[in-house]
């Protein structure tokens, strides 16, 4: 089942009883599904303000050096 699961990039369904129990999914599906509930995550926040554009190494630097001086308060 895990073979045919990877193969066909699809879940299979698990039956009992002619119920479905459950599914597999192979790993390439379960890492897709993450990364588009990461996406989907990133354009919620990005909609509500909560992320800036760093457009220049210095504004990268001062964004990390920022991230540091808090993460070192929280000590």
């Amino acid at each position: 089942m895990f073979e045919d699961a990877n193969k066909s990039k699809e879940p299979v369904i698990v039956m009992s009883n002619n119920k479905p129990q459950g599914a597999i999914i192979g790993l390439d599906l379960l890492e897709k599904m993450q990364l588009e509930e990461l996406l989907n995550q990133a354009l919620i926040e990005s909609g509500q303000g909560k992320t800036r554009v760093i457009r220049t190494k210095r504004d990268l630097d001062k964004d990390l050096e920022d991230l540091k001086k808090y993460v070192l308060s929280k000590d």
